[in-house]
């Protein structure tokens, strides 16, 4: 893809020198977060925010986001928001992040070749979904962290409505060192367009797919691990995480099938959000594990260490009512050049 415009100039001569000097700066500033960050992996998730190409794919729902389209989704807009999504996750350094709202795995080639994210080496793992916009999630992982073994979307569909589309979850499988398989679910479960009473049993549906795909997996591999992951669209507390999915605070055995919220803790105790939305915030964007990840060896060794939202003071705006708020690519139809709406989540973990 040419992610320039056609008149843009082309210094042949200052081009490699500044590739060079940037490349150089990508690696210090990844060596220098690396050595911050605790033993072990860290495992993220972010909502990119409506990561399309510049290009009209005639299959699905994307006219908006091309240069004819009413968001005039220009390829300068495009190569800011491949820096801006650089940015966000290689100030993060995680060893594996899900991703969601991408268009295609284009976009992710674009996003993983990006000088700042170079260092990482990262993989992509994704599969186009029957999503109406067109919009996927995927999974980015660090080739000297994991062995991939193999991976599958699970549907999500409604008994009562035979032509709903939505987001795929990604089942992700593989091996970290010295360790039995680890098992990744990447999701992005239906919105609350139209209201959240009327559209939860959209989420529901999705719970209860991702449930019973967590139970199958963990039939066939007692002693794996289980990452949960995504934008669910409905906070820790409520019914279709708390309930279906049965994912919370408790910790009730070292079982890979009971699942552990930490996220559930982050929103009844401090209240902080991923997402801002007229006053309010919620946690949408979660990262859920598996009992047996929390503690091991009879719970005298913790493997879970740290659950955060990634918020750095560049992340956010000021909004026209004085409110500070995630600095997102686009303020209804005007232009804004940020990063997303949603701020991004992340877990350490003693693997």
């Amino acid at each position: 893809m040419n992610t320039l415009p056609k008149h843009f100039p082309v210094n042949k001569f200052f081009l490699p020198s500044t590739f060079f000097l940037a490349l150089l700066l990508a690696a210090f500033t990844f060596q220098k977060s690396a050595t911050k960050k605790p033993d072990g992996y860290r495992i993220a998730f972010y909502n990119c925010e409506n990561f399309f190409d510049t290009i009209n794919d005639l299959d699905v729902q994307d006219e908006e986001f091309t240069p004819a389209g009413k968001d005039q989704w220009t390829s300068v807009r495009y190569q800011t928001k491949v820096e801006h999504l650089a940015k966000v996750i290689s100030s993060i350094a995680p060893d594996f992040i899900g991703l969601s709202e991408v268009e295609n795995k284009n976009v992710l080639k674009d996003l993983v070749k990006n000088v700042q994210l170079l260092p990482f080496n990262f993989e992509i793992v994704h599969i186009n979904s029957p999503d109406p916009r067109g919009i996927d999630v995927a999974f980015l992982y660090r080739k000297d962290k994991f062995n991939l073994i193999g991976y599958h979307a699970i549907h999500v569909s409604l008994d009562d409505d035979t032509a709903f589309r939505t987001r795929d979850i990604l089942q992700v499988e593989g091996t970290v060192a010295n360790h039995d398989t680890v098992c990744f679910f990447i999701n992005h479960w239906p919105s609350r367009r139209g209201g959240a009473e009327q559209s939860e049993p959209k989420r529901i549906a999705a719970a209860a797919a991702l449930r019973s795909a967590v139970n199958q997996f963990a039939m066939a591999h007692p002693s794996a691990e289980i990452i949960v992951m995504g934008d669910l669209n409905d906070n820790p507390d409520n019914k279709s995480v708390h309930m279906i999915l049965q994912a919370d605070s408790n910790v009730v055995s070292e079982k890979n099938s009971s699942l552990f919220n930490p996220s559930f803790l982050i929103h009844t105790r401090t209240k902080t959000g991923s997402l801002y939305y007229n006053g309010s915030q919620d946690l949408f964007d979660q990262i859920i594990i598996s009992d047996n990840l929390v503690k091991k060896n009879g719970g005298k060794e913790p493997v879970y260490s740290d659950a955060k939202i990634f918020r750095p003071d560049w992340l956010f705006k000021t909004n026209d009512k004085g409110a500070s708020e995630p600095w997102r690519t686009y303020e209804g139809v005007k232009y804004s050049g940020g990063y997303s709406d949603h701020l991004p989540a992340y877990v350490q973990l003693k693997l």
